[in-house]
């Protein structure tokens, strides 16, 4: 079996539906390469936040890889292409072209003009 080319590709996201369909070229999948764990090569090695108390020698690679800290990645990407969000659907997906208009912002922000009930109900009646 071959694998589709990149933009090819389609995912689904979210629920399901129509909407949840698009094209597939911007997700980066993990590799097996980027999940294998480094193993420590000296003869000893620290744990905890330091001083000799925190030192062990290194006759059990395992036992020392599951003492070390291991910590993912800190930094957050901002998301490329169509971002899903919700509980699915058409209107649960927001392009790049609306993030950089603004047009999200504006109406996670209150701009579109957030009104109380009477303050709608006084513009029906100016109409």
């Amino acid at each position: 079996m071959t694998t589709r080319p990149a933009q090819d590709r389609i995912a689904s996201h979210g629920r399901g539906g129509a909407g949840n369909i698009a094209p597939d070229t911007n997700t980066a999948y993990t590799k097996p390469e980027d999940l294998v764990t480094p193993t420590i090569k000296s003869n000893t090695y620290t744990t905890g936040r330091g001083g000799q108390g925190n030192m062990a020698k290194n006759d059990d690679p395992n036992a020392a890889r599951l003492a070390q800290d291991v910590e993912g990645p800190t930094t957050i990407s901002e998301p490329k292409g169509a971002v899903h969000y919700g509980r699915g659907g058409a209107a649960n997906i927001i392009t790049d072209k609306e993030r950089s208009s603004g047009e999200v912002k504006r109406s996670e922000s209150g701009a579109s003009g957030d009104q109380g009930l009477m303050s709608k109900v006084k513009g029906f009646f100016k109409s």
